[in-house]
C-alpha cells in the first residue's frame, strides 16, 4: 500500500541560539514573508518559548519554536529534552558580530547536539551566521570568523550533517533562502525552487516568486541583496498590488489566466496555475519581474511549469 507523501502533516522547526543572536528579528522577517507580519518595534528577549504556527498549502501545519536564549532559559531546555521531541529541523543562530560570545555559543550548540543525538535526529542542523549584514558580505574579517567557527563545529561533530548560511535582517533574501531550505526539503519542492532560481539567474529577473492566492510564498528568489527598506520598495509593494488583483478576481468571479504590466524596460508578469490537491482545487501564481527583452522566453518556459507543479505538489 502506498502512502500519499502530501497527506496532512505537522512540521516542527526549532530556532535556538544565545540571547541577542537575532532569532526574533529573523522570525519577524519570516512571518512577513509568510503573511503573518509583525512589526519590529520594542523587541524584548523571548521568554522561555515563543510559539507560532501557520498553515501551508492547505495541507501542512508549520510550527515554529523560538527558544529564548537567556542563560536561565537555556538551563531549563537542557534539563528537559521534551522540548526537542519530534523536531523536523533545528536552526541555530550565531551572532557573527559578537566574537566574545563565539565560545559560549558553540558550547551551547554542542549541548543541544548531545540531546538531538539521544533523540536520533537525522536531518541537517542548519547554522545561520546571523547579523552578517550586506556591508560585511565581502569583509575578510567576517568571512574568516564564519570559516573559523564552521571548522570548529565540523571538526567536533563528524557524525552530524550541517548546512551553513549567512543571514541578516537587512538582507531579506538571505533569511528566505535559509528558512526555505527546510521547507523545500520537507515538502519536496526542490525542483520548483530550482526553476525559479534559474529564471532569476538566466533572465536577470528582479524576482521570481511562487505563491498561493492567499499570499503565502512557497518559493522565492531575488537578483540583488535587499535590505528591509528596498524589499518594501521593490518587492512588497508589487506583491501587494498583485494580491489585490487576485482578490478582485475572486470577488468579481472573473477568470483571468495571466496579467502583464510594462514599466520602462521592466515587465511584471503573473500567471495563474490550478492544481488539485486532495480533491481540492488550489490556485497558485508565479510572479516575475524581468527585462522586457527576456519576456517572451520566460513565457515560453512557464508553459512547462504546470507539469512541474503537478509532480511536486500532488
Amino acid at each position: 500500500m502506498t502512502t500519499n507523501p502530501h497527506q496532512s502533516k505537522e512540521f516542527k522547526l526549532v530556532i535556538a541560539g544565545l540571547d541577542n543572536a537575532g532569532k526574533t528579528s529573523a522570525l519577524i522577517a519570516l512571518r512577513q514573508k509568510y503573511n503573518f507580519y509583525e512589526r519590529v518595534k520594542n523587541l524584548k528577549p523571548t521568554i522561555k518559548i515563543d510559539y507560532s504556527s501557520f498553515k501551508f498549502l492547505n495541507t501542512y501545519r508549520i510550527n515554529l519554536w523560538d527558544m529564548g536564549g537567556q542563560k536561565k532559559f537555556r538551563k531549563i531546555y537542557l534539563t528537559n529534552p521534551v522540548y526537542f521531541y519530534e523536531t523536523d529541523y533545528i536552526y541555530y543562530l550565531i551572532d557573527v558580530q559578537d566574537e566574545l560570545k563565539f565560545k559560549e555559543s558553540v558550547e551551547y550548540l554542542h549541548e543541544l547536539l548531545d540531546i538531538y543525538r539521544e533523540l536520533n535526529y537525522a536531518n541537517e542542523v542548519i547554522i545561520c551566521f546571523n547579523k552578517f549584514d550586506p556591508k560585511f558580505k565581502n569583509d575578510e574579517d567576517y568571512l574568516d570568523r564564519a570559516k573559523m567557527v564552521t571548522n570548529l563545529i565540523l571538526s567536533q561533530n563528524n557524525d552530524i550533517k550541517f548546512k551553513f548560511f549567512n543571514t541578516s535582517y537587512y538582507d531579506i533574501s538571505s533569511i528566505s533562502q535559509a528558512f526555505s531550505y527546510s521547507l523545500n526539503t520537507m515538502l519536496h519542492l526542490k525542483e520548483i525552487d530550482a526553476v525559479l532560481n534559474r529564471f532569476v539567474n538566466n533572465y536577470s529577473c528582479n524576482y521570481a516568486i511562487l505563491y498561493t492566492d492567499t499570499g503565502l510564498i512557497i518559493s522565492d528568489h531575488y537578483m540583488d541583496v535587499m535590505d528591509s527598506r528596498e524589499f518594501e520598495e521593490k518587492i512588497s509593494n508589487k506583491l501587494n498590488d498583485d494580491l489585490e488583483f487576485f482578490q478582485r478576481i475572486k470577488d468579481e468571479k472573473v477568470d483571468i489566466s495571466d496579467r502583464t504590466v510594462f514599466s520602462n524596460a521592466k515587465t511584471f508578469y503573473v500567471r495563474k496555475f490550478l492544481v488539485e490537491i486532495e480533491t481540492v482545487e488550489n490556485v497558485f501564481y508565479v510572479g516575475i519581474s524581468a527585462l522586457r527583452n527576456n519576456f517572451r522566453a520566460i513565457k515560453n518556459e512557464l508553459n512547462n511549469f504546470q507539469s512541474i507543479l503537478l509532480r511536486n505538489l500532488v
